[in-house]
């Protein structure tokens, strides 16, 4: 507690402290000052658990250490305070898929995983998803959006092949029959095509084409100048 000195009313009128008693109080004031140097100088941080802002004392000068803004982090200060902010932080995580959404909170860890014919990887910063063997036979009832090129590759084991068309050179059997040699010797690949009938629309081409005709010799009877039409024979 800090002691008052008396110095009276006037100087030198007799009412103030003597000089014993003042001095006397100057040092009680120096011991009490004393006493609280060190509580007055020095700093105490708060709480359980972080990392504290009080770094040490020296005399009458506190040091604290100072607030630094890492990636994304900003630093903003006022009279009353210190703002901090991440302006380009991520906010909320939603993973949204055909069968339901998986939001990733704080703390938290989603993993990417593949299934059946699909696999995944990370290389650095890149995710990959990927496709493996087997991934058309995992699917139950595959089927194709758009033409199928198959890159001057086989298709093996197909079975029975349905098509509305086809185009390009083709071996092996078309219903049972190799087509790749319609003439063998065998003759097992040949082809009877029955009985060939005529059809005539009139008594013409009738005779034309039934009825045989001997015009016997012809002599050169030297010259003449009647014209044979023998109209048209049509095959």
């Amino acid at each position: 507690m800090i002691s008052t000195i008396d110095i009276g009313q006037l100087a030198n009128d007799g009412t103030g402290d003597d000089l014993r008693t003042a001095f006397d109080k100057v040092n009680d004031n120096f011991v009490d000052l004393n006493a609280r140097f060190p509580r007055a100088a020095n700093g105490e941080n708060l709480g359980p658990s972080g990392e504290g802002i009080f770094e040490s004392s020296s005399n009458s000068t506190l040091s604290f250490k100072k607030l630094i803004g890492g990636d994304n982090i900003s630093l903003t200060s006022n009279v009353t305070g210190i703002t901090i902010t991440a302006p380009d932080s991520l906010d909320q995580l939603i993973a949204v898929s055909n069968s339901g959404t998986v939001t990733v909170a704080r703390g938290q860890t989603m993993s990417i995983q593949g299934t059946s014919g699909i696999t995944t990887s990370v290389t650095g910063q890149n995710l990959y998803i990927s496709g493996t063997t087997g991934i058309v036979s995992a699917d139950g009832a595959p089927s194709l959006s758009a033409g199928l090129d198959a890159n001057n590759q086989n298709i093996a084991n197909a079975g029975v092949v349905t098509s509305t068309g086809f185009y390009g050179p083709i071996e092996g059997l078309v219903y049972g029959i190799d087509v790749r040699d319609l003439s063998n010797a065998a003759g097992e690949n040949s082809f009877d095509f029955g009985n060939l009938n005529n059809t005539y629309t009139n008594i013409i081409d009738y005779l034309q084409k039934e009825t045989d005709v001997e015009f016997g010799t012809f002599v050169n009877p030297g010259t003449v100048s009647a014209t044979i039409d023998l109209g048209t024979i049509a095959s």
